[in-house]
């Protein structure tokens, strides 16, 4: 937006197994939101389908967090059509296979249980008490799934989601379910998301996206594409419904309440579990 435009040479005199999350977060987040302001240009796509390949091999721990979050949302500012062709065949499947994957490598899930310092995180202890995630690495990855997977392949994938044990995961997916509801249950755009880190579900850079490139904010006569079709909407509450019981919210209540003995100070956390879990069972008819 300055007189002059911003180059990042950086990226082209450092290799990428130099690039530090410092080096590119402001890249990346540039790729993210212009998109939506300007409409597409070829080096911003270029430069993510760069970026696409180059990352998810080097993103590893919580200090890559934020930089996995923008990647996710340069991509669907450069995709936001789910329906349209990639640049080659398989283009959304390999995107899924590399980026889709990177939360759950091996390194984020010691011993089969949420790292403390991996790309998702497990319960955080701040100066203001303990609180759990819903929105960051966690909600990008699985919205990431959500849209651009084959519908025939959704149902396998969310049962595999459904089917984790690991409690913190479980009261992650109840509060992701409440927090994202304008999309998960309606129409909404991840710019509709809350960013607050204790309790919304949206990520960085999710605020760029709001249905086309450029936005109807900047382009009236621009056609807003739903981020979760309808189709898709319904797979995802009859999974819902397959997997989740009021007796597995009642469960995952019991649970938190015994963690103020690791954590003290839950009573926030369970305050907004409870919230959710009521939430979810009117929204998904939970029995």
């Amino acid at each position: 937006m300055g007189t002059k435009r911003r180059m990042f040479n950086e990226l082209m005199t450092n290799p990428p197994d130099h690039w530090t999350p410092d080096l590119l977060r402001q890249p990346l987040y540039e790729l993210a939101s212009g998109p939506g302001c300007f409409g597409y240009l070829p080096e911003w796509t270029s430069w993510t389908h760069f970026l696409l390949a180059q990352l998810p091999t080097r993103i590893d721990g919580s200090s890559w967090t934020s930089i996995y979050e923008c990647l996710v949302s340069a991509f669907m500012a450069h995709y936001p059509d789910e329906h349209v062709a990639g640049p080659y065949e398989g283009f959304y499947s390999d995107v899924l296979a590399t980026v889709g994957r990177v939360p759950m490598s091996a390194g984020s899930w010691p011993g089969g249980r949420l790292s403390e310092k991996g790309v998702i995180s497990s319960i955080e202890e701040t100066p203001n008490g303990p609180f759990i995630s819903c929105g960051g690495a966690f909600s990008a990855a699985l919205f990431l799934h959500l849209k651009y997977l084959g519908q025939a392949d959704i149902g396998g994938w969310l049962s595999s989601v459904f089917a984790i044990r690991h409690y913190i995961w479980r009261i992650k997916l109840v509060l992701w379910m409440e927090a994202a509801s304008p999309v998960l249950t309606g129409s909404g755009q991840p710019s509709d998301l809350e960013f607050e880190s204790s309790d919304g579900s949206g990520w960085e850079a999710s605020w760029c996206l709001k249905g086309n490139s450029p936005c109807k904010d900047v382009d009236p006569t621009q056609i807003e594409i739903p981020f979760i079709d309808e189709k898709r909407r319904e797979i995802f509450r009859g999974a819902v419904k397959a997997s989740m019981s009021v007796a597995d919210l009642d469960a995952l209540n019991a649970y938190l309440g015994a963690l103020d003995v690791r954590y003290p100070g839950m009573d926030q956390i369970c305050g907004q579990f409870r919230r959710a879990a009521r939430v979810i069972v009117k929204d998904y008819g939970l029995a």
